[in-house]
């Protein structure tokens, strides 16, 4: 069925149909190429990464349509999976790469938010803690939330939230990329000022039990948010850091005109 001859060509036919929100049909592909895969018992290093591709895919697929149970089965797998993939690289010395990095770390962020889902703190903490040492923002607002969501307050979240706090103080300054205000974590990942702005006006009110020392330090953060969204708006700050830091750095003495023509 599907043409599993070919599973690289129905890997792309069931992303294509994601894309077009057919997601039942790219489900049942998914599903069967996976099962495909696995039933081989001896892979190349080739095929062994395509089965990790169609496991993320699967996972990914059951997660929206929040199907909890059978997403975290198709994770778990994708775990095992991925760590053999890891190991065979090593073995026939092919290096890993920063899209390897950052969709295992993704991948950490699903275990995290399924658990979440199935009401699974714990567990859920565990999954986001793996990528919030990388610095990323959302892992660390994902961590507060999971607080929130499971214990209905934040008395118990001081530790998590000063892990947000934090990490705030450590990323780069407010961005503007297609008209949306941007942060960007440690590790290269992009986290919505909007959402950490909403999240953080939620988590300082009184009714929610965070300490008022955290709660203080919050309260900072997000004043400097909404200084540099300000500033931005009002030609005072770059939109684009990166670009505002390299500027920054070239020396008076250097051409303009030649500058440019050797960055082309």
């Amino acid at each position: 069925m599907f043409g599993m001859d070919d599973p690289v060509k129905v890997l792309n036919q069931l992303r294509s149909y994601v894309a077009d929100g057919r997601l039942e049909i790219s489900e049942v592909m998914a599903e069967e190429l996976t099962s495909l895969l696995l039933s081989e018992k001896k892979r190349t290093l080739q095929r062994q990464e395509l089965l990790v591709l169609a496991l993320r895919d699967h996972a990914n697929i059951l997660e929206i349509r929040e199907k909890w149970k059978l997403s975290m089965k198709a994770a778990k797998i994708l775990s095992k999976e991925s760590n053999k993939s890891s190991q065979m690289r090593i073995k026939e010395g092919v290096g890993g790469n920063e899209d390897e990095t950052a969709l295992k770390i993704e991948d950490s962020m699903q275990m995290g938010r399924i658990n979440l889902h199935l009401g699974n703190l714990k567990k859920a903490l565990k999954g986001f803690s793996t990528a919030a040492k990388t610095g990323h923002i959302e892992a660390h607002l994902l961590s507060v939330e999971a607080f929130e969501k499971c214990k209905g307050s934040l008395k118990k979240a001081t530790k998590v939230a000063k892990g947000l706090e934090k990490a705030l103080g450590k990323c780069g300054p407010v961005n503007r990329e297609n008209d949306e205000f941007i942060l960007i974590s440690n590790n290269g990942m992009i986290t919505s000022v909007e959402r950490v702005v909403t999240s953080l006006e939620r988590w300082i009110q009184p009714t929610l039990g965070l300490k008022q020392g955290v709660v203080t330090a919050l309260t900072i953060r997000l004043q400097s948010l909404h200084k540099q969204i300000a500033s931005i708006e009002s030609g005072e700050q770059a939109a684009n850091a990166r670009l505002q830091t390299a500027i920054d750095s070239l020396q008076p003495t250097i051409d303009y005109h030649e500058y440019s023509q050797s960055s082309n």
